[in-house]
């Protein structure tokens, strides 16, 4: 009866070890499979039998004597450790990093897989290399998804085209140069000078070495001059007794409007300056002694032209039906601190309203006006009447629209309209997102991957293909995307590799192999044993 045992015994090796190496084999048999996770088998001991209990009574060590029966299959686990991520160029090729499958349907039920090869078939619907429809979300015609229901099959229309968009905001940002427009600005030919040396405002006017005869009180100086706006104007200075430079020119500035411009003198030489930005007319044209003295004044002439200069921005604007329109903000700087904008279009569209304003910055360079406007065209060509916003910098991205003195780099820097586009390529971003690329430079979400995740791994059943299938020992299957499943992302153009360890698949071989030829030994052992049993008779 003992070699009996001990043949079920190396039987039940055989099998085991059997079973063992069918699971090796296919372990490497899927060393190249996309997704595959690798298994492992468990053993148990069989049940034990008992024997008679051992004498000594209640003295002995242990309540009776069992002998083992062999070895079972306790189970065989799956390995759902990540696999290696390998890139393979191609778009729809998808990888997951971290927990989680992807869901495919072959319209009877949901399957779950770790292999993302898929592609798109001629009716647009992404599916695997067995026609089984990819699962996911949706989007509307404005790219927005609706995740977390029930997801449905993705398709992509690779025909529609995408509706043309009507611009709505105009985004403007960066510095407006505060010395772009300029003030007129004369200077006296020749300096006043003093035993030789400049003069300064101090200097009394008949210690001048131009003052050839002395002034007498109530000599008169005539300053005939031209306004910044053309208009002539005397000024005239009346000389009184021990009066310096600078008495003539507080005497000048006093007549003269604090608006026109101001006279200066610097090392000996007269300046004047206009208040006014941009183009002057303002001059000193004579200058006249009358009365017992002499003073030979100096000649003026413009050093710097007063003028007007404007920083243009162009960009393109959209109707209704998508067709462009270049946009011209053309902005002058008209006083200190002060600007005029004017809305124009090259094309000779009509500006119905908003064509020019005012735009103000305070001594800081800070925009203190409006920060937005918004201009009304007729676009024509059957197109209804286009608004927009202008606005000027935007503080939630941080852009902002200043004027310092520094170099003009105010420009357009976006625009939100389009004209229609044909989807030319797809991309899908690390939250499964599949983005439509269209030939107006526009991308929209088109639709977004579901990934499923249960309970207990372990607990999934493996059917055909690589697939699983949740069983009750599984638990609830939870769809959602990538996004809302903590360190789960989606790795485009490139597959999962299988986790198999071809080094440790060689060692358990080796280990089965020589298990099983010792458990083989056993049952020729236990056989020569029976023979000799049997040779007794004779």
């Amino acid at each position: 009866m003992s070699l009996i045992r001990s043949l079920n015994s190396g039987v039940s090796g055989l099998r085991a070890f059997q079973t063992k190496m069918d699971v090796i084999g296919n372990n490497i048999a899927n060393v190249e499979t996309a997704g595959f996770k690798s298994s492992r088998v468990s053993f148990s001991e069989m049940m034990n039998q008992r024997l008679v209990r051992p004498g000594g009574g209640e003295s002995s060590p242990q309540a009776s004597n069992q002998v083992g029966l062999g070895v079972r299959v306790a189970s065989i686990d799956r390995n759902f450790s990540q696999g290696a991520i390998q890139a393979t160029g191609i778009g729809t090729d998808l990888a997951i990093q971290g927990d989680g499958f992807f869901v495919v349907n072959d319209g009877r039920q949901d399957l779950m897989t770790r292999a993302g090869n898929f592609t798109f078939n001629r009716d647009g619907f992404l599916v695997d290399q067995n026609g089984r429809f990819v699962q996911g979300y949706n989007a509307d015609s404005a790219g927005n998804i609706l995740s977390g229901g029930r997801a449905n099959n993705i398709q992509v229309d690779f025909e529609n085209a995408l509706a043309p968009k009507q611009t709505s905001l105009v985004k403007l940002a960066g510095n407006l140069n505060a010395n772009t427009s300029t003030v007129q600005f004369l200077q006296a030919l020749n300096s006043f000078t003093n035993e030789g040396q400049a003069a300064s405002l101090t200097t009394a006017l008949n210690e001048l070495d131009q003052t050839t005869a002395p002034l007498d009180a109530g000599d008169q100086i005539e300053f005939q001059i031209t306004l910044n706006d053309g208009t002539p104007q005397t000024i005239t200075y009346t000389y009184s007794v021990g009066d310096t430079l600078g008495d003539m020119v507080d005497a000048f500035n006093a007549e003269l409007d604090d608006d026109e411009g101001s006279l200066t003198m610097v090392d000996g030489i007269l300046q004047l300056r206009s208040n006014q930005l941009g183009d002057s007319q303002l001059g000193i044209d004579s200058i006249a002694v009358n009365g017992t003295g002499e003073l030979n004044m100096p000649a003026f002439e413009v050093t710097q032209q007063g003028a007007t200069n404007t920083q243009i921005m162009s960009t393109t604007v959209y109707d209704n039906l998508g067709r462009a329109h270049s946009l011209l903000i053309e902005f002058e700087q008209v006083g200190f601190n002060q600007w005029e904008y004017t809305a124009k279009f090259p094309d000779g569209q009509e500006i119905i309203n908003g064509l020019n304003g005012t735009v103000e910055f305070d001594e800081n360079g800070n925009l203190i006006s409006e920060n937005s406007f918004s201009i009304t065209f007729d676009p024509g060509n059957g197109a209804s009447a286009t608004t927009f916003e202008l606005s000027l910098g935007d503080n939630q991205q941080g852009i902002s629209f200043t004027q310092f003195a520094g170099s003009n780099s105010a420009k357009v820097v976006s625009q939100d309209g389009y004209q229609q586009g044909a989807l030319i390529d797809l991309n899908i971003d690390s939250d499964g997102r599949v983005i439509g690329i269209y030939d107006n430079g526009q991308s929209i979400t088109l639709s977004q991957l579901a990934l499923a995740q249960v309970q207990n791994q372990s607990g999934l059943e493996l059917v055909e293909g690589g697939l699983f299938m949740a069983t009750s020992a599984s638990g609830e299957v939870f769809l959602d995307t990538a996004l809302n499943f903590a360190g789960t992302s989606i790795s485009s153009g490139a597959l999962e590799s299988s986790n198999v360890d071809l080094a440790n698949e060689f060692t358990d071989m080796i280990v089965s192999q020589r298990a099983y030829q010792s458990n083989a030994r056993v049952i020729g052992t236990s056989d020569e044993m029976l023979n000799e049993v049997v040779n007794l008779k004779r």
